[in-house]
Parts: structure tokens; sequence; C-alpha cells
């Protein structure tokens, strides 16, 4: 696809500006149009017929989670949905889920990411919807009691690692480096050298001002010892392998 058409739906009016004029200039994506209420998100979808939709469902004059499963009623699965919200409550989380969402950006919002998120959410998808929502969902929670931010680069790149790891975990008997940054590199298109950098720091902020209780939680002092610091590989290996046991995907 050459051009990829974009809407936004955002109540708040400086972000809502930033956002159409940040994808006013971007390459790969073109600005489809944008709605402040609620109530004119339908009819801007219905006109302007775009390939994604970014939206932060808190309106006040409507329910947002109610409106998005209107909208997956009416414009069905084609539409990509990439919601931005500062509500990460279990009950609000599990809605959106059942939603299809590609992806959840954590407020407040970097825009410097809005290009590549609208990007990786029209990429083609080889596995069953539904494995693959579930495997991400659960990478994104992990990520976000480790206390780990959405919207950065070295996020991107490490949770795309994680979820790969999860989901074809003998990936990882080739190493990391010739299988699992090559993989994250073509999906986010930036070079191999970035994703091992951008991991790498992903890693060092998570163990100077991430969640304690977290990281003793997926990387027990019991097993790793107590001045475990992971390379690259054993950060991504040991994460994927806790959770493919916590939450038995496969089973």
């Amino acid at each position: 696809m050459d051009e990829i058409r974009a809407a936004i739906a955002v109540h708040d009016d400086s972000l809502r500006r930033n956002m159409e004029r940040y994808l006013s200039r971007a390459g790969d994506a073109r600005l489809g149009g944008s709605a402040g209420d609620g109530g004119a998100v339908l009819p801007l979808l219905r006109q302007a017929m775009p390939h994604v939709l970014l939206v932060e469902p808190a309106f006040p004059d409507r329910d947002g989670v109610e409106l998005l499963y209107r909208i997956r009623q009416e414009l069905g699965p084609e539409l990509r949905i990439v919601v931005i919200t500062g509500n990460t409550r279990g009950a609000i989380m599990e809605r959106l889920v059942q939603l299809r969402v590609c992806y959840f950006l954590s407020k407040p919002l970097t825009l410097a990411s809005l290009e590549e998120y609208v990007r990786l959410a029209m990429v083609e998808e080889e596995r069953p919807e539904g494995h693959r929502l579930a495997v991400e969902r659960r990478v994104a929670l992990a990520f976000r009691e480790l206390g780990a931010r959405a919207g950065r680069r070295q996020y991107l790149y490490a949770f795309h690692a994680v979820c790969a790891a999860v989901e074809q975990p003998q990936i990882l008997y080739d190493g990391v480096t010739k299988a699992v940054y090559p993989l994250v590199a073509r999906r986010c298109g930036v070079s191999i050298p970035a994703v091992e950098q951008g991991i790498r720091s992903m890693c060092e902020w998570l163990w100077e001002k991430g969640s304690r209780e977290a990281l003793e939680r997926y990387f027990p002092s019991a097993v790793y010892g107590r001045d475990f610091r992971p390379s690259n590989s054993a950060f991504v290996g040991a994460l994927a392998q806790q959770l493919r046991e916590d939450w038995r995907l496969w089973g």
C-alpha cells in the first residue's frame, strides 16, 4: 500500500491539533480527517473510509468503548484501531482487546511514534488474529507491570522481540542477533544496530527505574541471582519463557 489514510478521534483539542499537524507532514500516512466529539466519529469514518483510526475513547458526550463496538460492527475488521489511553484498568483493557485493537499508546503521547504505529497497524499479519492479539496483550501487560512506557522506540523494539520469542520460541535457538534483531528491524523499518541498542537501553532503564516487585516476579533472584543484569538475549528469552509458563498460551 503506497499511502495510508489515518483518521483521528480525540476530544482533547491540543492533542488532536498536534496529531493533525504531525500526520499532515508524515511520509507514509495521510490525514483523512479528525473528530473531537463522539457523535462526529462515525460520520467521519463513513465519509473518509480510513485504513487506521487513532482514537482516545474518552468523549464527554459518548461512551468511547461502546462507540468502538459500533464502529467495529459497521466497518468490520478491516479498519485498524490504535487506542490512545491513560486508563489501564483491567476491565477497560479487556473490552478493548475484544475489539481487536492493534496497539495501545499510553499518555502522555510521543508524537514521533504516531507514524510508526500507523505503519505497523497496516503490516499484513500471517498469524491468526486472535492468537496474535493474545500474545501482544500479554506482553504489553508484562511491560506495563515492569514500568515500561509505550511510545518510545526502545519499547517498540523490545516489545516486538519478546512477542516473537513468546510465539516462536525456536527462533531463540538461532540467536537473538541472527534471528530476532532482523525480524524486529524489518517490522519496524530500522537498522539491526538500532534494534540492538534500543533493547539494551530498555533493559538498562528497567533495571534502574522499573518496578522492583515486577522484576522479581519475572526474573526471580532465587533463579538469576540478586545482581542479575541481563543481556538482550537473556532479557528476551527469560521474559518470553516466564510469560509462556504464566499464561499457558499454548494449552
